[in-house]
């Protein structure tokens, strides 16, 4: 997609954070946006900021995890501008809470939001988008978690994450086989500044061995709008786009580490040896 002017964005998790920066980013490239998010308060603020920077924007209240609200925020962008060209499946919350504790509470809110708020959000938005023959893709968030290994110390977050990888390659072949006009892609997101990224999680994962930079939401927008323009299904900052979109803020040594646990989870599944190679 390179025509974004005139055309309509829904974004989840659009109140704060890279959803925010998202829909800045894509009012910016003359799209109208619609916004949800489950915060109802912050979402009314992040609205009336950017339509006072002059963005055609609208906000829906929405909780990802109901597929009910989902098809209600469909019906909300489809009755207000006709069609949807670019969904951005991003609301996404942590979850730390070890397996051997028996309390279920923060793996089913994790995966209510993380997982089926995508697996909703293609079920309420995808057919009605392939169906209206126009162009349009379909982009949901995944995380470090999901791409380089698993962080098992955030398990609910990390299973969500990987999740979501494979639920959105699945529709990628359905969405081929249909030869569709709408596409799937998958963002990647490097550690951001936002609720569950700061300086102190930072430090911690470098103290961990992950050489990672934190970097901003709006980074993050910029990357997505670049992935959509070049057709990218994974949407990474790779080295390329490090020294293009960021002037080489990511050390080369995060490219090396991440080639290597990427590397090391093959590797372990091809020599049936264990996870430790790729387990941070």
């Amino acid at each position: 997609m390179d025509e974004f002017s005139g055309r309509t964005a829904v974004v989840t998790g659009g109140a704060a954070g890279i959803g925010r920066a998202v829909g800045r980013r894509l009012a910016r490239e003359g799209m109208k946006v619609v916004l949800a998010d489950r915060d109802a308060e912050a979402l009314e603020a992040t609205v009336g900021e950017l339509r006072a920077e002059g963005a055609e924007v609208t906000g829906v209240p929405t909780d990802v995890s109901k597929p009910e609200e989902n098809q209600r925020l469909a019906d909300a962008a489809f009755d207000a501008y006709g069609a949807v060209h670019l969904l951005h499946l991003n609301a996404g919350i942590g979850g730390t809470v070890p397996l051997l504790d028996p309390d279920p509470a923060v793996w089913q809110r994790v995966v209510g939001v993380n997982l089926l708020g995508v697996v909703y959000g293609i079920k309420a938005f995808g057919a009605r988008m392939v169906e209206s023959g126009e162009e349009g893709v379909i982009i949901a968030t995944s995380s470090g978690a999901g791409a380089e290994g698993t962080s098992y110390q955030s398990g609910p977050y990390a299973a969500t994450k990987n999740a979501v990888v494979s639920v959105v390659e699945s529709l990628y072949g359905e969405l081929r086989d249909r030869k569709a006009n709408v596409r799937a892609a998958l963002l990647f997101p490097p550690l951001t500044e936002s609720s569950m990224g700061n300086p102190r999680v930072e430090q911690w994962l470098r103290d961990n061995g992950v050489p990672t930079t934190l970097m901003q939401p709006e980074d993050v927008a910029e990357l997505l709008l670049d992935g959509v323009k070049r057709g990218r299904f994974y949407i990474r900052i790779n080295e390329t786009e490090n020294d293009t979109l960021f002037d080489g803020r990511l050390d080369q040594a995060f490219f090396e580490w991440n080639e290597r646990v990427t590397r090391g989870r093959a590797e372990a599944q091809i020599a049936d040896t264990a996870p430790d190679g790729h387990l941070w």
